[in-house]
This record gives C-alpha cells, sequence and structure tokens, in this order.
C-alpha cells in the first residue's frame, strides 16, 4: 500500500514540474534559441533534476521544445511556416469536429455548447490572458464533440505552441476579443455554418499577420535574452 502511495505521490508531482515547465516554455519567460538547464529549474522547483528532465522529455515529445542529441534540450524558435502550418492544421481539425457534431451514429451523444461568450464579455477589459484560456476552452470543446480524444490533444498542443505569438497578436491588434465572440456565440447558438465561415476569418486573418508579428515576437526574445 505504502509503495502504491508513493508512486500516486511520484506521479503528482511529475506533472506539477511537467506543468511549470511548461508555463515557462510558452511564457517566453526561457528565451528562445537558448540551452535549457535542468539544474537551475531544479533549484527553482525545490525538486531533484530527475522530475525537470523528465518533463523537458516528455515536451521534446510534444514538439513544445527541441532535443539535441548529446547536446540538450533548447526552446524552440518560431518561424511563419511552422505557424502558419499550425493554424491550418487547427482549423481543419476544428472544421472536421464540427462536421462530425450532427452524426449521431458515429458520437456517443452531443455535448451542449458552454456560454462562454457571457463569460468573455462580462470581462470588458479582459486581458490576454483570459481571452487565451476562452480561446483553448473553446476549441478544446469544439473537438471534443467528434468523440476522438487524439483531436483534443492535438488542439491543446497546437494551443499550448502557439500561445505566445496568439497572446502578441492580441496584446498588438486587439481584435480578438470581438472575433472570440462571435466564435463563442455562433458555437453556442449551435449556428454550425456561420461558425465555419467565421473560423475560416479568423485563421486567415492570423495568418495574414504572422511576419509583422514575428517581428514583434523576435523582439521580445532579443529582450528576454539581453
Amino acid at each position: 500500500m505504502l509503495a502504491h502511495s508513493n508512486k500516486q505521490t511520484n506521479s503528482v508531482m511529475g506533472n506539477g514540474v511537467y506543468e511549470r515547465v511548461k508555463s515557462y516554455v510558452v511564457s517566453n519567460e526561457l528565451p528562445a534559441g537558448k540551452r535549457i538547464m535542468v539544474e537551475p529549474i531544479a533549484d527553482r522547483l525545490f525538486v531533484s533534476a530527475t522530475p525537470v528532465r523528465e518533463a523537458l522529455i516528455r515536451l521534446a515529445a510534444e514538439r513544445m521544445i527541441d532535443d539535441v542529441p548529446k547536446t540538450g534540450f533548447f526552446v524552440k524558435r518560431l518561424s511563419e511556416s511552422e505557424i502558419e502550418g499550425l493554424y491550418h492544421l487547427q482549423h481543419l481539425l476544428l472544421g472536421w469536429s464540427l462536421k462530425v457534431i450532427g452524426n449521431d451514429n458515429r458520437v456517443p451523444g452531443i455535448l451542449a455548447p458552454p456560454n462562454l461568450f457571457e463569460e468573455l464579455q462580462a470581462a470588458k477589459n479582459a486581458s490576454s490572458q483570459v481571452a487565451m484560456h476562452i480561446k483553448q476552452e473553446l476549441f478544446v470543446h469544439i473537438s471534443r464533440q467528434c468523440g476522438n480524444d487524439d483531436i483534443s490533444f492535438l488542439i491543446r498542443n497546437i494551443n499550448d505552441r502557439t500561445y505566445y505569438a496568439c497572446k502578441r497578436d492580441y496584446e498588438i491588434y486587439g481584435d480578438e476579443k470581438g472575433q472570440l465572440l462571435r466564435l463563442c456565440r455562433a458555437y453556442y447558438q449551435r449556428d454550425f455554418d456561420k461558425l465555419h465561415a467565421d473560423l475560416r476569418t479568423y485563421f486567415h486573418e492570423k495568418i495574414d499577420r504572422i511576419p509583422n508579428l514575428l517581428r514583434v515576437v523576435r523582439n521580445d526574445f532579443l529582450k528576454t535574452s539581453a
């Protein structure tokens, strides 16, 4: 019984370390292109190097960071082609999930859409963190409609990998709240034709702004590295 309890404790601790290390990566706290040093992170989290190393291996498998053989772990540099590809993939996955919604033979029951637009509307000066959280909730909920956990995992993974770019997009252009309001409202009202059209517009605008956005993000990375 004690051994089982220790395994559970280690698992909880490992997941906690993973979430903390991931938060450092997605928030740009660890500079892009720089080697990730295990020991300083372990000291910061008051843990041994082992759970930190395990978290980094997991993040590398999820393509959040780079694992360079015989060299170490590095924060990935955002590239225009990677972000564009991730946006296209996310749009495709969400569109596929929406198409499946009405097919009761494949989906074990339709999930009631959450009223996220009221939550977003209530936040008059919604921070970028609030907007990113609601976008994550919306996209994951849509992806769950298809009944395929792999799709939901991919949606979450893309949200994590593009988090900082989306956050800076929100802060620079300031129109994402209005876009998210339209998406949340259409989903809640089950107006899937409108939601398809609004998602197409949403991702089209995001992709068009990538080159300018990356110039800003690279300046952010330079400031972080300085």
